[in-house]
């Protein structure tokens, strides 16, 4: 069933958002594979490094099924860059390719 505006509203807060560590990403990855750990390690470190460049320099991002992601910039008051990445993702219910 596709999300409605409503049931976005519902949802907790952003900001009190739970926090996905790289060692977990790892221990995700490692669980889905079946591959050892130090196999999965660099791997995912080069991923996560090469998505950081590629945000850093603003690039959109078109990763299925991640997603489609957006990069905006500015700088806050302090002089601070700030970098927004906006992720659209396909409903779960909607096949690849579907309008």
């Amino acid at each position: 069933m596709a999300r409605t505006d409503r049931q976005f509203e519902s949802e907790p807060d952003p900001e009190n958002a739970k926090v996905l560590q790289k060692r977990q990403l790892v221990a995700h990855v490692v669980r889905r594979t079946g591959l050892r750990s130090s196999d999965i390690k660099p791997v995912v470190e080069a991923t996560l490094a090469e998505l950081g460049d590629a945000i850093a320099a603003g690039m959109t991002l078109a990763l299925p099924p991640l997603g489609r992601g957006r990069v905006s910039r500015r700088l806050d008051p302090s002089g601070a860059e700030i970098i927004t990445l906006r992720l659209r993702r396909r409903p779960e219910d909607q096949p690849p390719g579907a309008a």
